[in-house]
């Protein structure tokens, strides 16, 4: 496998290193040797990830295009950034909740804010907060034959140690 570097500048103002690489059939077995020095202490749970999303993928006989991005650590304005973005998406979630069923239930006046409510704690409890020297960790894969085109995705948080 040959590993291609890049640097890319993604919103917010956050940095990632992009590792480009195409897995082959008889590549499968060293997947576990893979080693991106950008995920330090993480090293083993980022080629769990990476692994997985491989399995995930069937890949069997063909080519296997991945990319896993790295992020720089999130700086406290960063973190902030993403966390007002994680509770906007808790709200509207709790909005879309909440009017639907007022719209469908009988009395729904009542129940629409309580399962809006409902609705936000769900979002909440499914969307990551984010801290000052948290690094962010997406993989990516594609596959092309067999059945069609196949595309698949994963991602971590390395936490911050302290």
């Amino acid at each position: 496998m040959k590993l291609e570097r890049s640097q890319y500048f993604g919103r917010h103002g956050i940095s990632f290193v992009i590792v480009h690489f195409t897995v082959e059939p008889s590549d499968r077995g060293r997947l576990r040797e893979l080693y991106l020095y950008e995920t330090k202490t993480a090293h083993f749970e980022v080629n769990n990830l990476v692994v997985d999303l491989y399995e995930r993928m069937l890949a069997k006989d063909r080519l296997c295009a991945m990319m896993v991005g790295i992020s720089s650590p999130l700086t406290r304005a960063h973190a902030d950034t993403l966390n007002e973005q994680r509770m906007s998406i808790a709200n509207m979630t709790a909005g879309v909740f909440g009017a639907a069923v007022a719209r469908v239930l009988p009395y729904g006046f009542i129940s629409g804010p309580v399962l809006g409510k409902a609705g936000h704690m769900f979002a909440l409890e499914r969307l990551p907060t984010y801290h000052a020297g948290d690094v962010i960790v997406s993989v990516d894969a594609r596959a092309h034959g067999g059945i069609g085109p196949q595309h698949s995705t994963s991602s971590m948080i390395i936490k911050a140690k302290g």
